[in-house]
């Protein structure tokens, strides 16, 4: 038996960082925003005759052999394939596996690709060990599993549209977390999809160390902290209703606002290469920008008229950017058992 499972990436759109505990506690709640595209994560699980598992990154084109022994000791905590390895570690398959991964994102995107990932591989290990466990599960276990890894704050979005595609609104408050999916007309999504324009920077996002300072500075009450983040939280809810009305004019403004508010939350945000980027995309039409994730890299998510696409993509392209083409995607999680 082998088990492939795929996740899509997201592009988040407004209320990143509200779902980050216990940040929305409190701030007494808020909409996160997000879209799944179709920019894909993937797991390969195949059976061994030992005892050991072996992890193959294709994209970084890299390799690991941990035996179950060295796996249960924490021995191979440091490596590359940490995330992987706990993850594997906290599902304890009873023989060994191969562990194959892809990632279609550039490392360092801000597009949630190690969270989708970690939900790929958390769906394939269900499905081997016959658990089953429910959706709701698998995303708790990833978040307290990647903020564990990592060591340092973690939000929940990316593992929801990973989860189950599509575009939604994730409420977060004092009563628990909520998801929702966001329908929007057919011929808003199509226009939407139409103008989408996805760019990466060339620089790596910094989501981490950006999480932790910005929840320092909250908690210490420096600076613009707290009135950023509950203008962040109004915008996200302006958003919500927009997007339900298919309001395009709206939403481009809202996602301005929303790249506004979050240049004010800490210093290294932007940088000259994201300014010129947007100042690029704008002189040749663009309707709204905004960098994914928490900012200093990443991509830049770019909103357009359709009829502008092209030259849009072109100014950004002459920034030295890097023009990804993917769209919206209603596509989550998906299992496939294959026969040997």
């Amino acid at each position: 038996m082998k088990i492939s499972a795929r996740t899509p990436n997201r592009i988040d759109l407004a209320g990143g960082t509200l779902d980050i505990y216990p940040l929305y506690i409190f701030l007494e709640g808020g909409y996160t925003l997000n879209a799944a595209i179709d920019l894909f994560s993937q797991v390969d699980l195949s059976p061994r005759q030992d005892d050991q598992f072996y992890f193959e990154s294709v994209d970084f084109g890299t390799e690991l052999l941990v035996s179950r022994e060295d796996l249960l000791a924490g021995r191979a905590d440091n490596s590359d394939f940490r995330l992987l390895v706990q993850g594997v570690k906290a599902y304890l398959p009873a023989q060994g596996l191969n562990v194959r991964s892809f990632n279609q994102a550039p490392k360092g995107s801000g597009l949630g690709a190690s969270s989708a990932l970690l939900i790929a591989l958390s769906g394939a290990l269900n499905q081997w060990n016959a658990t089953y466990a429910d959706g709701n599960t698998l995303l708790q276990r990833a978040a307290d599993l990647e903020a564990w890894v990592l060591g340092i704050p973690t939000g929940k979005q990316d593992y929801y549209a990973a989860l189950y595609g599509g575009l939604q609104a994730i409420h977060f408050d004092q009563s628990g977390v909520r998801r929702e999916h966001i329908a929007i007309p057919r011929e808003t999504l199509a226009q939407i999809n139409g103008g989408l324009v996805l760019s990466f920077t060339g620089e790596s996002h910094f989501s981490g160390t950006n999480n932790w300072s910005m929840m320092k500075r909250f908690i210490d009450n420096k600076g613009e902290t707290r009135s950023s983040l509950a203008a962040i939280r109004e915008t996200a809810q302006a958003l919500y209703q927009a997007l339900g009305a298919g309001d395009l004019a709206q939403v481009y403004a809202l996602l301005n606002q929303e790249w506004k508010n979050r240049q004010s939350l800490a210093t290294g945000v932007t940088t000259p290469q994201i300014d010129a980027m947007i100042a690029a995309a704008n002189a040749a039409g663009a309707r709204a920008n905004k960098i994914c994730g928490a900012g200093g890299g990443g991509c830049l998510l770019t909103l357009c008229e359709p009829s502008d696409r092209d030259a849009v993509e072109s100014a950004l392209a002459s920034t030295g950017a890097q023009i990804m083409h993917h769209q919206i995607t209603s596509q989550g999680l998906q299992v496939n058992v294959l026969d040997d």
